[in-house]
């Protein structure tokens, strides 16, 4: 049954941080939906999940808006990778138990299935994609088989594992300019554009710091797009978002510095081809039945959209797309996480 917000107040659980080389996003995005869950509906609790992963701080909400949460400009790799740790604390300490986990973890354990396993044992629901669709959605490699399964358009694509040799003859045939990029990590962490065979070397082996597995596609030069979409039994597209970085390409550093891009929303397209990117982003959030809320991502060129991927936790940082995306279909950044919400409570029934 649906919960009725008017006669009680959910407790909302507000997990952010994690072990990741987004952890500064995370904290970024944790402290925006904390700001903004309407207090009279929810009694939030901020939890904050320590680099290493084993330490979870709960926090009120006067501790936690004394905390000032900054993304540096270059995102920082793992801590305590391999290293023994001193203690560990378990959610369960949580009391009273939360009515719902609000994931507002990105990259891996937070975004690939982990911390969505967890929870399934734990019993209690959380926002946004199940254990398959999340791992599906952090995967690149299993993302683009799916696609192709489906039918479904996006760029040429090669893949290889660090104990391969890399594949020259292949790389040559995608062209001569190379998109890089480690299997399972967001906001473009270990991605590069290269056009030199020892630039790609490079690139390949900074990549396989974050995965054990690399994909190399061809490097298209059109107009990136994104578009949200919301719902879960029957998913809407929200309005395209049109992507403008001052950068060579969507980097992390565009996404996180203001004033690195420029964001337009209703994106610049003909309505035929806004109709076609948002029936496409529809089509890819059911082939990972994907649930809740998600963002695809396309490059556009010559008309035909190419899909490169799924956020299945999107971004909801100041500068993030799918609030703006929201804002332009009327929805407000409040709503969007009531939304968010109330489809948590609904998939878990």
């Amino acid at each position: 049954m649906r919960y009725n917000i008017q006669m009680r107040k959910l407790r909302v659980a507000v997990l952010m941080g994690g072990k990741s080389p987004e952890h500064d996003v995370s904290l970024v995005t944790g402290k925006g939906v904390v700001k903004n869950l309407d207090k009279k509906k929810y009694e939030v609790v901020p939890v904050i999940v320590s680099r290493n992963g084993r330490d979870w701080q709960v926090k009120t909400l006067t501790q936690f808006n004394q905390l000032n949460f900054k993304i540096n400009r270059g995102f920082k790799d793992l801590e305590n990778n391999g290293k023994k740790n001193t203690s560990f604390s378990v959610p369960i300490n949580i009391n009273p138990s939360p009515d719902v986990f609000f994931i507002a973890m990105h990259g891996p354990f937070g975004e690939d299935g982990t911390i969505q396993g967890m929870l399934d044992f734990l019993g209690v629901p959380y926002t946004g994609a199940n254990v398959l669709a999340s791992a599906l959605g952090m995967d690149k490699i299993a993302f683009r088989k799916i696609m192709e399964y489906s039918k479904l358009p996006g760029p040429q694509w090669i893949s290889f594992s660090k104990h391969e040799k890399i594949p020259w003859g292949k790389i040559n045939k995608l062209g001569k300019t190379w998109v890089v990029k480690p299997s399972s990590q967001g906001s473009s962490v270990g991605v590069a554009i290269v056009s030199q065979k020892s630039a790609l070397k490079k690139a390949i082996n900074q990549a396989l710091k974050y995965d054990g597995q690399v994909i190399v596609e061809p490097y298209i030069k059109g107009i990136e797009v994104s578009c949200g979409v919301l719902g879960s039994t029957k998913p809407y597209a929200l309005p395209v978002i049109e992507i403008c970085p001052k950068n060579e390409f969507f980097d992390y550093e565009a996404k996180y510095t203001p004033g690195m891009c420029e964001e337009i929303v209703p994106a610049r397209l003909s309505e035929k081809l806004t109709k076609k990117i948002q029936q496409l982003s529809v089509a890819v959030f059911k082939a990972i039945n994907c649930k809740g809320f998600g963002r695809v991502d396309m490059l556009i060129k010559n008309n035909q959209p190419y899909i490169l991927e799924i956020n299945t936790i999107p971004g909801l940082t100041p500068t993030s797309l799918l609030p703006q995306e929201a804002k332009a279909a009327g929805i407000s950044y409040s709503k969007l996480l009531d939304l968010v919400i109330q489809y948590a409570i609904d998939n878990s029934k």
